[in-house]
């Protein structure tokens, strides 16, 4: 996931950088102003990054953005995929093949 790599690159930046603007991590070469955008508002979404409020900032100031100690972590989605096998299991069908007879052997019936 694109957006999960270019966050972990924005928290080892704001490690040493931080309060940081986005436009300040593009002119640092981090990632290109789209990325670094969406590297932002997902990490914002998951509690990774905060917003710093300045008092008496205009509405016209670029926002900083600080780091606030929460791990990022995949998204559930991303980390457990559905799986057959465990459906298989469910329903109580062995995913290991049968065994079959071996062609060569014969089959005697004694009386």
């Amino acid at each position: 996931m694109k957006v999960n790599r270019n966050a972990q690159r924005l928290i080892e930046y704001l490690r040493e950088h931080q309060p940081a603007t986005v436009a300040r991590m593009v002119l640092d070469g981090v990632l290109n102003a789209p990325d670094a955008s969406n590297a932002i508002h997902y990490g914002v979404r998951r509690g990774v990054f905060e917003r710093v409020a300045h008092p008496g900032a205009g509405p016209g100031e670029r926002p900083q953005y600080r780091l606030t100690g929460q791990p990022l972590h995949l998204s559930k989605s991303v980390a457990s995929a559905p799986s057959f096998d465990a459906l298989l299991a469910a329903w109580g069908i062995t995913s290991a093949s049968p065994e079959w007879p071996d062609e060569r052997k014969q089959l005697v019936m004694v009386e």
